[in-house]
C-alpha cells in the first residue's frame, strides 16, 4: 500500500491528533481550521487506526500553541488524556501486573501510536529506573511540544493505571528552559525538572514501579501481547484509502457512480479521475474491483437485488459480471 502521507520522520496515530484538536476546541480555537492548516486529512480523523505523517502533527502543535497563545499547550493537552484513549497501546499498559511491566510493554509496542518516538529504559546504578525518550521528527517548536506531551502522558498513564500519585524522582528535557516552569512543576508534582539535558528522560522510584496496576489481568495481557506482536504497525492513511471507503459506502447505498463518489469526496469528476490516474489506476478498474469484492461478501442474494446494489442497469449486466469474476457463491436465479 502506498503511504503518500508518510515522511522519513515517521507516523503518528490520529488518536493523538484527536486529543490535540479536542483540547484546542475546549480552549476556544477553531479545531477544524487548525487541522486544515496543518494538512491533517479529514478522512484520517474518521479512522480509529489510521496513522499520519509526523510532519502534520508537528505543524499542528505549533499552530495550536499560536492559536491558544499558550506555551504550555502540550501539558494542557496531556492533562485531558484518559487511560484507554490510545486503544490497544493503553490496554497493553493497563492490563500488566505492575507499573514496571506496564512501562516495558509501552516501550516494546510504541509503534502502535508513533514510529517517531522511542521509549527506552536506561542503565541505572540505583534501584530507581530512568526511561529516556527520543523523537526523530524534524527540529523546531513542534518537536519540543511533542516531546513534552509524551513525557506528561507517560506520568499521567502511570497515575491512572496504578491509582497512586506517582511523582517522578526527576524529569529532564533535552530542550531549552521555558520562561516559566510552573506548569511543569504542577504537571509532574516535583521541582526536580531540568532543561538542556543530553537526553529527555524521566526517573521513577523502584517502589512505584512495583505498584500493582488496577486493571491487571494476566490472561488478557497475554492475549493482547500476542495480538500486538502479530499485528504490523497501522498503515498511514492515504487518499486512496479514503477513496476506497467512499466507493464501498456508495455501493452499500446502491449508487456507485463516478459523480456520486466525486460528490462524496467534494471533488469534480475530472479531478477524481486525475487523482486515480496519479495512483496508477482508473475509475473503471476501481469500480469493477469494488463490485467484485461486494459480490463476494454479499452471500445468497437475488440477482435483481445484487444488480441494484452494484449499480448495474439490469440483472443481465450483473450476470455477465459474475461470470467474468467466476463467482460461484452468489445466486444468479
Amino acid at each position: 500500500m502506498k503511504r503518500t502521507l508518510s515522511g522519513a520522520a515517521g507516523d503518528e496515530s490520529v488518536r493523538v491528533v484527536r486529543l490535540m484538536l479536542a483540547a484546542a476546541a475546549a480552549g476556544g480555537a477553531d479545531a477544524r481550521r487548525l487541522a486544515a492548516a496543518a494538512r491533517v486529512p479529514a478522512w484520517a480523523l474518521a479512522s480509529e487506526g489510521a496513522m499520519i505523517c509526523t510532519c502534520h502533527v508537528l505543524r499542528l502543535w505549533e499552530l495550536a500553541e499560536q492559536a491558544l497563545e499558550d506555551p504550555d499547550v502540550a501539558l494542557r493537552v496531556a492533562a485531558r488524556y484518559q487511560l484507554g484513549e490510545l486503544g490497544l497501546y493503553d490496554y497493553l499498559f493497563s492490563s500488566a501486573a505492575t507499573l514496571g511491566e506496564a512501562l516495558e510493554a509501552s516501550s516494546r509496542y510504541q509503534s502502535l501510536v508513533t514510529t517517531s518516538g522511542r521509549l527506552r529504559e536506561q542503565p541505572q546504578a540505583s534501584q530507581d529506573r530512568t526511561y529516556s525518550y527520543s523523537y526523530s521528527g524534524a527540529g523546531g517548536r513542534g518537536r519540543q511540544l511533542a516531546v513534552q506531551f509524551a513525557i506528561a502522558v507517560l506520568v499521567a498513564r502511570a497515575r491512572a493505571g496504578t491509582g497512586a500519585p506517582v511523582v517522578p524522582v526527576r524529569v529532564e528535557f533535552a530542550q531549552p528552559a521555558p520562561s516559566s516552569d510552573r506548569a511543569f512543576t504542577q504537571t509532574f508534582g516535583t521541582r526536580r525538572i531540568g532543561f538542556g539535558a543530553p537526553v529527555t528522560a524521566v526517573t521513577l522510584r523502584a517502589s512505584d514501579l512495583d505498584l500493582p496496576m488496577r486493571g491487571a489481568d494476566p490472561a488478557l495481557a497475554g492475549i493482547l501481547r500476542r495480538c500486538a506482536a502479530s499485528t504490523p504497525p497501522p498503515a498511514a492513511a492515504t487518499w486512496h484509502d479514503h477513496f476506497h471507503r467512499q466507493l464501498a459506502e456508495a455501493i452499500e447505498q446502491g449508487c456507485p457512480s463516478l459523480a456520486a463518489v466525486a460528490h462524496r469526496m467534494s471533488l469534480s469528476t475530472r479531478t477524481l479521475q486525475r487523482r486515480l490516474a496519479e495512483h496508477g489506476t482508473t475509475w473503471r478498474a476501481e469500480l469493477d474491483a469494488a463490485r467484485q469484492h461486494h459480490a463476494d461478501q454479499a452471500g445468497p442474494v437475488t440477482i435483481t437485488r445484487l444488480a441494484r446494489q452494484l449499480g448495474y442497469a439490469d440483472p443481465r449486466s450483473a450476470r455477465r459480471a459474475l461470470r467474468r469474476w467466476d463467482n460461484p457463491t452468489t445466486q444468479t436465479t
